[in-house]
């Protein structure tokens, strides 16, 4: 069997095998959410260009995926907006990684099904942890507090990959943007050599996703973070819930 026999067999089995994740993805009851609250994910079958609306994002967040990788932020946008990803670039990129001694055919089974369960492990997340640079700025009397430049209303994460930009910027930084404190809290906090470092885990719920210029753009809610000082740093760790 040609190379391209293979391909196109192996992108025919993957499209099925995806189509039917899609329709048993709702977590059981009792399972991190309720069954029907964790949004479903949406595929499309290889080469139809047809695609499912995605639903609404859980309401409640109980489990918070940590550690998304440029390809996982890829999955997740593809799997939000509906639309078709790119399943035989990535399978290519992941028969780079296989052995060769594998045989073309079998190296290629092994690449569709990475690229497989790499979806199925991804496409219905919604809930996600971002750890960032909280970036504090000065006091500001007009804000009464300090702002976090991490919040700053023009702020957006890079996270995607180089096939797949994806940035993501959150609805409501605006209400996470200050803490607020009196002057005289803010200016302890400033003599700390260690407070510019300070760092955030944010926790957050995606809900929206949408194509962006050369790539996709993702938008969230925070739910709550914590403010990290760093080690040597007299600051306490602080956690701050946020709202809508």
């Amino acid at each position: 069997m040609s190379v391209s026999a293979i391909r196109a067999s192996g992108l025919a089995l993957m499209a099925g095998a995806m189509l039917l994740a899609s329709c048993n993805d709702a977590a059981p009851a009792g399972e991190g959410e309720p069954a029907g609250t964790q949004a479903a994910a949406t595929t499309a079958t290889a080469g139809t260009g047809t695609a499912v609306p995605p639903a609404a994002a859980p309401v409640n967040c109980d489990n918070y995926a940590d550690g998304l990788t440029p390809r996982d932020w890829a999955v997740v946008y593809y799997a939000m907006t509906g639309l078709t990803p790119p399943r035989e670039q990535w399978a290519d990129e992941a028969l780079v990684s296989m052995d060769r001694s594998l045989g073309a055919e079998e190296a290629w089974k092994r690449a569709n099904a990475q690229v497989d369960a790499q979806w199925i492990a991804m496409q219905g997340t919604r809930c996600i942890k971002l750890r960032t640079s909280a970036n504090p700025g000065a006091y500001d009397p007009g804000l009464g507090g300090i702002p976090f430049g991490a919040f700053a209303p023009d702020a957006y994460y890079p996270l995607g990959e180089n096939t797949t930009p994806v940035s993501l910027t959150f609805r409501n930084a605006g209400a996470a943007r200050v803490w607020k404190m009196s002057p005289d809290r803010a200016a302890a906090l400033r003599a700390d050599s260690w407070w510019s470092s300070a760092s955030l885990i944010i926790r957050a719920r995606l809900i929206a996703a949408r194509p962006s210029g050369n790539g996709g753009a993702i938008e969230a809610e925070i739910v709550s973070f914590d403010l990290e000082p760093p080690e040597y740093s007299r600051a306490a760790r602080e956690t701050f819930t946020v709202s809508p």
